[in-house]
């Protein structure tokens, strides 16, 4: 059943107060601490980590990490399977393949609204085609304002909140722990740069994950919990304010575009800007995309000096563009120019050969 005028109004009503609620957060203070990574990873999970959790007895902040006596332990592992059926490290990570796919149906979600579609949505089956059409509906509402940074958010701090808890009472080790959680470490360091901007993607996300397969019944209070708690991390002396976004000495790389081919970008592109990318007919026998990305004034001349290119992983320029990760699965022949703002089709120019 499609989603009705009704329910959409209340989910744009949604995204209007989220959005003014955002505006009223502070940005990072100039004297904010950087926190460590390990800091930062729990840092990352604040939200969940506030909740009252059976067997735990405080609250798991940035300091340290929990572990339960033998008693604790037992009553926070029957809380763990009986409520997400999380008894091992296996079932923890199957958990997080099938529940947490709020921002992986956003990236699919994507690729639609910017022409360069994931896979032919007429090829699912009628109910399946109805529930995503309706969800992508649903998640468009918001795209204006997350656009490519995503609601990634609401999934990480979700489960590493859970893994904290896992870690806590047993189910997996200290080893076990790191790194599951490495991964979304290094990824919200992709598409965020503070944590206004990742309470920005909990919150949309949290929105997302209400209205997913739902009617808007229970969003309000919900929401409302969401903003309570995100308002109270950036109150002063609170961790989101305490601290600054974390920063390594050296980039960390992350994996954010899978099967990762290889592709073509030329060295002034790397340097002063990607502003054009296409996509030519792979070469034969090598695991190339056909993805050619330049700063887009370069001569005929230029590109044919073998040393003015580079051949780089897809994924290497996903990490430094995550805006183009939309538009990777776009046909042979496709073009796209930046304006400054916004990635917009342009004629195929390919350089002479």
């Amino acid at each position: 059943m499609s989603m009705t005028k009704k329910e959409l109004n209340t989910i744009k009503k949604q995204v209007d107060a989220i959005k003014e609620f955002l505006r009223k957060l502070p940005d990072e203070r100039e004297d904010a601490v950087q926190p460590t990574r390990v800091q930062f990873t729990r840092l990352l999970s604040a939200p969940a980590s506030a909740r009252k959790i059976p067997g735990i007895p405080v609250r798991m902040n940035e300091d340290g990490e929990y572990k339960c006596n033998d008693e604790e332990a037992e009553t926070t592992k029957n809380f763990l399977n009986q409520m997400f059926h999380v008894y091992s490290k296996e079932s923890l990570l199957d958990f997080q393949r099938v529940q947490f796919r709020s921002s992986v149906h956003y990236e699919q979600f994507m690729t639609f609204w910017k022409g360069a579609p994931l896979f032919n949505v007429n090829t699912l089956d009628e109910n399946v085609q109805e529930i995503f059409n309706e969800s992508m509906q649903k998640a468009e509402t918001f795209y204006p304002i997350v656009q490519e940074r995503g609601i990634y958010a609401w999934d990480i701090n979700e489960y590493i909140g859970l893994c904290r808890v896992a870690r806590a009472c047993g189910i997996i080790t200290d080893k076990d722990y790191e790194e599951i959680v490495d991964h979304f470490v290094k990824k919200v360091q992709v598409f965020y740069h503070s944590f206004k901007e990742y309470a920005e993607s909990l919150l949309f996300g949290a929105l997302y994950f209400m209205v997913e397969g739902n009617g808007p019944d229970g969003l309000d209070q919900f929401l409302e919990i969401q903003k309570t708690i995100v308002s109270n991390l950036f109150e002063d002396g609170a961790p989101w304010s305490h601290y600054a976004w974390y920063r390594p000495e050296e980039r960390e790389w992350a994996q954010v575009y899978p099967g990762n081919p290889g592709c073509i970008v030329s060295k002034l592109a790397l340097s002063d800007g990607i502003g054009y990318m296409y996509r030519d007919i792979p070469m034969k026998d090598t695991p190339d995309s056909g993805w050619r990305f330049l700063h887009g004034d370069e001569s005929d001349k230029y590109i044919d000096n073998q040393e003015n290119i580079e051949v780089l992983d897809v994924n290497t320029i996903c990490n430094l563009r995550p805006d183009i990760l939309a538009y990777l699965e776009a046909p042979v022949d496709s073009a796209y120019g930046w304006d400054g703002k916004n990635w917009t089709p342009e004629p195929l120019d390919k350089p002479e050969t």
